[in-house]
């Protein structure tokens, strides 16, 4: 069983390392051939500059522009900076599985509506809690 959890976390180690080597250029370019987009395409298709994407090897684009080629992508800002490695665009701005940051990937695609439904009510649940909880302070105080 140790010799698992071992190998278990050497991976897990190795799978960090690995995502922390690939740069915003590297998951562009990624997506880019899973889409059967070219970088002109994209670049094209999000209004920008030709060889823009190129420069970001060595410079950091701003978040508007990450926004538009994350759109042209059908992918989030976060999985192209590395924050997180599920590249599911977001649809919902109060979507729980970003609240919460969880990567989306270890649930499978047709448990993820009802995984979501029910994060939304666990967040649900603990925002009413914190404003009882409040309340009950405030009814305290004025006692």
């Amino acid at each position: 069983m140790k010799k698992f959890k071992v190998n278990y976390f050497f991976d897990f180690l190795i799978q960090k390392a690995d995502m922390m080597a690939e740069t915003l250029l590297d998951r562009i370019k990624k997506l880019a051939k899973e889409k059967n987009l070219s970088l002109s395409e994209i670049e094209r298709n999000a209004d920008l500059a030709k060889t823009s994407i190129y420069t970001w090897k060595t410079k950091t684009p701003n978040a508007k522009t990450l926004e538009k080629v994350a759109n042209v992508l059908d992918t989030n800002i976060d999985y192209l900076i590395g924050r997180s490695n599920d590249p599911s665009p977001i649809d919902e701005e109060d979507d729980p599985s970003m609240f919460f940051r969880i990567d989306m990937r270890n649930v499978p695609e047709e448990d993820r509506e009802e995984f979501k439904s029910q994060l939304r009510l666990l967040k649900d649940f603990a925002f009413k809690q914190i404003e009882e909880a409040r309340k009950e302070q405030e009814d305290k105080d004025q006692s």
